[in-house]
């Protein structure tokens, strides 16, 4: 199948709203019936303000983290336009990509 991948980044202490901005991205998936998504955390990133972000043992709450998306194409869009309409502060990217559900399907 072609769509695409939609990555959707931010330190973990940041807040939209006060609740943690990618825990409300994940809340806007949800709302439009997306349900699958990987949520990542890295060791270091540095943002667009050109601040270094990393897990420290007093700064936890700055860990870089990531939640991705596979997506056809119009949930791709709305996604990224309901993220929009909630004026968060993040960084995002979306790759056009193929995908497969490979083997038998999981019970529920």
């Amino acid at each position: 199948m072609n769509g695409f991948e939609v990555a959707f980044m931010a330190p973990e202490g940041r807040k939209a709203h006060g609740t943690p901005v990618l825990d409300r991205v994940i809340e806007l998936a949800k709302a439009h019936g997306i349900e699958r998504y990987t949520r990542r955390t890295a060791l270091d990133s540095r943002g667009n303000d050109h601040r270094y972000h990393s897990a420290h043992f007093f700064e936890l709450n700055d860990r870089p983290e990531e939640v991705m998306f596979v997506l056809d194409p119009d949930k791709a869009d709305a996604l990224i336009e309901a993220v929009t309409g909630e004026a968060i502060e993040l960084f995002c990217v979306k790759r056009p990509i193929e995908y497969w559900q490979l083997g038998d399907a999981v019970p529920e």
